[in-house]
């Protein structure tokens, strides 16, 4: 973001925030842009803050300058020790009284309208603490002030309702004088009685005692198998046929051919629509008894007979 376009966002905020108000332009040597800040404007105590951007830094700065009357420079430095980290201060002494420069800061990867009201309601704050160790008003009176604005706004907003409310006389709390030491002031605690339980009774006991929750050690899981070496497929082998024994033709056996180096199928009839009932091995003597057209009928030297192709070795056309 440019220095531009944060102090807009910032004066943005700050007019849609009935409790802040922007003051008139600043000039400050080493910044992008300086202005002034009312905050608590709704409050009977509103802070004057300065917001400002020094020159190409990566953060916002939310300043105050206080003066506290007398020497309270260890009061306000236990007084800052107390606050947030956010908030730091420079605490001096300035002749008879105590000069205290008081500030927070909000980076530029960070800011939005939370965390920019933020800073400023704890530096506010943290200015008002600072006003109440001056003598300008205690601690306590701020609290309490603030609580009754607080409940000011409740009331206001609520319907009223057929509860009946205890007035609680508050005693008031002496001022502290400056040359006292100070005292870290109470830090207001939210209420710790639940609703619909009457001011002044006993909270219910527990009716359990919480058990520490015991770790639960993971057990290794064990397969229910062991893995098996993958087996090889089984390739089958060829099997070569032999023709079944025959009987010898009359005559006996006298081989006319033997098988080209293909092979030759062998039909049981001279018909090519029926089963082959055997593949006879290349070099196979055989001898030729009768041709039928295409059809030469061949027999084995075992004496097995058969029906082949005799275009392939040239006995029929």
């Amino acid at each position: 973001m440019t220095p531009d376009e944060v102090k807009q966002s910032i004066t943005t905020w700050c007019s849609s925030d009935d409790d802040l108000e922007i003051a008139s332009d600043r000039f400050e040597p080493g910044t992008d842009f300086s202005f002034g800040v009312k905050a608590g404007t709704l409050s009977t105590a509103p802070v004057d803050l300065v917001v400002l951007k020094a020159d190409g830094a990566d953060r916002v700065t939310i300043r105050r300058s206080v003066t506290l009357t007398g020497d309270n420079v260890d009061a306000a430095n236990q007084l800052i020790a107390s606050r947030p980290g956010s908030v730091t201060a420079s605490v001096e002494r300035s002749g008879a009284d105590t000069t205290v420069v008081a500030q927070t800061y909000v980076y530029l990867d960070g800011l939005s309208k939370h965390t920019f009201v933020q800073a400023v309601a704890e530096l506010a704050r943290t200015s008002t603490l600072l006003d109440a160790i001056g003598g300008v008003e205690t601690a306590s009176a701020v609290d309490q002030e603030a609580a009754s604005v607080a409940s000011d706004a409740v009331d206001a907003d609520s319907e009223p309702d057929s509860t009946v409310i205890v007035d609680v006389p508050v005693t008031p709390t002496p001022v502290v004088p400056a040359e006292s030491t100070f005292q870290q002031p109470a830090t207001p605690q939210p209420s710790s009685f639940p609703t619909g339980i009457p001011v002044g009774q006993p909270l219910p006991t527990p009716s359990f005692t919480p058990q520490p929750v015991q770790p639960v050690q993971a057990q290794p899981v064990q397969p229910s198998y062991t893995p098996q070496p993958v087996q090889q497929p089984y390739q089958a082998q060829p099997v070569q046929a032999q023709p079944a024994q025959q009987p010898a033709a009359a005559g006996g056996w006298s081989p006319s051919h033997s098988v080209p180096p293909q092979g030759l199928r062998a039909w049981g009839a001279p018909d090519p629509s029926g089963p082959v009932v055997a593949n006879l091995a290349p070099g196979l003597p055989i001898q030729v008894t009768e041709v039928r057209g295409a059809w030469a009928r061949v027999i084995c030297s075992n004496g097995w007979t058969g029906w082949i192709d005799g275009r392939i070795i040239g006995v029929a056309a």
